[in-house]
């Protein structure tokens, strides 16, 4: 374990440039008992470590705490060495307070190591001397309950905590802090995009309703699917194209979704929804115009709360939708969506495209005729499947969508039929390559075949080739009747 460094070349080492810094080299215990720390502009450090809200879980487990206990042993052994165990650098943001009064040390970068060793503390010392760290996601307290429950069944070393040292590096402006909560990468579970966004709209929300904003944020889930969905609706566009980024480059993903979801958003620009007219006949010809409520996914964003509410709202509508289970009977969207879209092996990347396209047209035309629509683009999405000789990579499906801009089509409908008619010109020709062998593409081709009730010509894949397109129309075209013959017309 090296021994701890001064905080002067590390403020050398800092990336950002902004002022007002202080930094201070520190025992753990004085941070833990809250102690005033001489910091390196002459002035203090003094507060009580808290968690804001912005902050994402506690999210450490067995695997990382078990490296920490490594260490811990390792230096607390009977030979132990003379300097101290150095921890790293914790980011705080120092909210009121002096340097004769204490105030609030928010945590910004450091939470997973710092509650860590506060559970050691708890276990070691009891409450006596812990900080009194207040978590509100129930996944934090779920968290700390089985990593108390793991630690009590291990061998512990005795730890000194005036020998755990670490650089404290404190600002005192929230957007400075944001700004290291981005770009940090020390507490071992890297950040992902959406707990950036969160912080960034988080910070901007009104601080008496700051709590029932993050609660909601937490209660939504993995967010992962809904941003992936957003990053291409947004960056699949034929007037300003922009590839989005794989999930297997995660950095230039993070970057991408930061930019696009948190610092290109406006500021002061309200809770507005953008939606268009919708006119609507009854049985008399009587013509009445209507707002399809929600939000848009292509619309401009404004910081704070109305990011804040368009996530809400489409991880909501993602979960109402495109969240289905075994028991879906036919002939419901839920049970073609499951069967053709993921049962049917056609691709991962088709699978992400056509639950972005769903979510689009959702939220625009809402979900009555959502079944016909639904069709229609899976066979524009997955014929991509069928174009194709051998593989479905990522870069091809978004090259496919370029070519064949459906998300444009659904944002520039003005109707459903509308969309139906740019789906409907649609033409493409498949390929009986590997569709004489066991390949995805003829498991696909098959799979499909079942669903619908396709008379494909096996085993002849030229003919299959050649006819599945337009028994694939057909059977949608029949769905589609009969799914407007139970709405009584509509």
């Amino acid at each position: 374990m090296n021994q701890a460094v001064s905080e002067w070349p590390f403020v050398t080492r800092l990336s950002l440039d902004v002022e007002g810094i202080a930094v201070a080299s520190t025992s753990l215990n004085n941070v833990f008992s809250g102690k005033r720390i001489p910091s390196s502009d002459g002035g203090g450090i003094f507060g009580r470590l808290h968690l804001p809200e912005y902050q994402r879980p506690y999210r450490w487990n067995e695997e990382q705490l078990g490296r920490l206990l490594d260490d811990l042993r390792c230096f607390f052994s009977s030979d132990a060495p003379d300097h101290d165990f150095y921890l790293g650098s914790i980011i705080l943001h120092q909210e009121g307070g002096d340097g004769r009064q204490r105030g609030l040390l928010n945590i910004i970068d450091g939470q997973q190591r710092i509650t860590s060793l506060a559970l050691l503390h708890y276990l070691q010392y009891g409450q006596r001397g812990a900080p009194e760290l207040k978590f509100n996601a129930p996944e934090s307290h779920r968290r700390i309950q089985l990593n108390l429950r793991w630690l009590e069944q291990q061998r512990l070393p005795r730890i000194d905590f005036t020998r755990i040292n670490v650089t404290l590096v404190v600002t005192r402006r929230e957007d400075d802090a944001y700004r290291f909560f981005e770009t940090q990468n020390t507490s071992g579970v890297r950040l992902g995009g959406a707990d950036i966004v969160k912080a960034y709209h988080l910070r901007s929300v009104a601080a008496a309703v700051q709590d029932d904003f993050a609660r909601t944020w937490e209660s939504l889930g993995d967010l992962k699917p809904l941003v992936a969905a957003f990053m291409k609706s947004r960056h699949w566009q034929s007037l300003r194209w922009r590839d989005v980024a794989s999930d297997r480059d995660p950095l230039l993903e993070r970057k991408q979704i930061v930019t696009e979801l948190a610092e290109l958003t406006l500021p002061d620009n309200g809770d507005i929804a953008y939606r268009s007219l919708q006119v609507l006949r009854d049985a008399w010809g009587k013509e009445t115009q209507t707002v399809q409520p929600g939000y848009a996914m292509r619309q401009p964003l404004g910081t704070g709360v109305n990011t804040m509410r368009v996530v809400t709202y489409f991880q909501g509508l993602r979960k109402t939708l495109l969240e289905v289970d075994k028991t879906a009977k036919e002939p419901t969207f839920a049970y073609y969506y499951k069967r053709l879209a993921h049962d049917a092996c056609g691709s991962v990347f088709l699978s992400r495209a056509f639950d972005c396209a769903l979510l689009m047209y959702a939220s625009q035309f809402g979900t009555s005729r959502l079944l016909e629509a639904s069709l229609w683009m899976f066979r524009m999405i997955f014929s991509y499947r069928l174009i194709k000789e051998v593989s479905v990579r990522e870069d091809g499906v978004q090259a496919h969508l370029r070519h064949n801009p459906l998300l444009d089509w659904i944002a520039s409908a003005h109707t459903h039929h509308e969309l139906l008619s740019y789906l409907r010109d649609y033409t493409y020709t498949a390929t009986a390559e590997h569709l004489d062998k066991n390949s995805i593409k003829k498991r696909f081709a098959e799979s499909v075949g079942f669903t619908l009730s396709l008379q494909l010509p096996w085993p002849d894949p030229q003919r299959v080739a050649v006819e599945y397109d337009a028994q694939l129309r057909s059977a949608i075209e029949r769905i589609s009747r009969d799914d407007l013959a139970c709405q009584g017309g509509k």
